[in-house]
């Protein structure tokens, strides 16, 4: 026999008001509704649990100790709700955030400063994160929001967590000045299918966007120098013995570096924000991903312009 709480609730309700009428109006029932309940309550277990008297109702001795389960199942669920408020509460102005260097570089000032002019008692914090970390630890709830970026293979959003697609960074060629193809205004991969690279290593997604599509292509990089740093990368291209593919928002002006667009294939890092699925989050995190939105529509604006 498995007894349905609310059930026993609409009997603890016709014990404290002493009528089905008014068992109803305290419930936000009506009466047709808690004479249901009641009706498969008892049938759930097998025995009248209320006697009908001419002014009211009372609970049989098997309704009177099913009556006090559900008092303290109502005294639970009161305990949830004021634990549930007080926790909102106090957490009503967190936002702890997390992102990978390229986001918390080219994002997340501009965010944090509106975030500290609309909210000045907000209290914020960011970790900095590789290029996929912050999907477990928003599923975990260690983090509120956290910045993602995915490169071709679309990422999956584990249980309890939503991704919001912000804006597809663009990869481009970045060579040095004096190379014999920094006059071009666009360039392809091929066009350097012959020269050394820095690029991450093959464990990394953007590694395995750059070998897919090289592949693709009829040709493998030859990429003598291996960094998970895109800083690295442009320090390795300014001393004129590598070119490095990067994407937009990651491109610092490094002296004697250029960077050009690449018109095949067309590559690209989508960035996410990633936030919990349901809505009981910090409020704060509703704030943070509508000025994210708003920042990375202008982003995208530009990034077509520089086409």
């Amino acid at each position: 026999m498995a007894v349905d709480p609310s059930r026993l609730l609409v009997l603890l309700a016709i014990r404290e008001q002493g009528s089905v009428t008014r068992a109803a109006e305290q419930t936000g029932r009506t009466p047709p509704a808690v004479s249901q309940q009641l009706a498969r309550l008892e049938a759930e277990v097998g025995a009248q649990l209320v006697e009908r008297l001419p002014h009211g109702a009372r609970l049989t001795p098997l309704g009177a100790r099913l009556a006090e389960h559900a008092e303290r199942i109502a005294d639970a669920v009161r305990r949830a709700d004021a634990e549930t408020a007080d926790y909102l509460d106090q957490h009503r102005d967190r936002l702890r955030l997390g992102a990978f260097p390229t986001a918390g570089l080219a994002l997340l000032p501009d965010v944090l400063a509106a975030l500290r002019h609309r909210h000045p008692g907000a209290e914020l914090s960011v970790v900095d994160l590789g290029p996929v970390e912050g999907l477990a630890l928003v599923g975990k709830h260690e983090l509120d929001l956290a910045l993602v970026g995915e490169y071709g293979t679309a990422l999956e959003a584990p249980p309890g967590v939503r991704l919001v697609a912000l804006v597809d960074d663009p990869v481009r060629a970045v060579l040095p000045a004096d190379h014999r193809l920094a006059d071009r205004p666009v360039l392809r991969l091929a066009d350097f299918a012959d020269e050394p690279w820095a690029a991450a290593p093959r464990t990394l997604p953007n590694r395995r966007q750059l070998e897919e599509a090289t592949r693709a292509q009829g040709f493998l990089p030859n990429v003598p120098f291996e960094s998970e740093s895109y800083a690295v990368a442009q320090a390795v291209v300014s001393a004129g013995v590598a070119v490095a593919f990067i994407p937009r928002l990651a491109i610092s002006e490094t002296p004697g570096t250029v960077h050009r667009p690449l018109s095949e294939p067309g590559l690209f890092r989508r960035i996410h924000a990633v936030v919990p699925a349901s809505a009981g989050h910090a409020p704060l995190t509703e704030v943070c991903l509508r000025l994210l939105e708003n920042l990375c529509a202008e982003l995208a604006e530009r990034f077509e312009g520089d086409r």
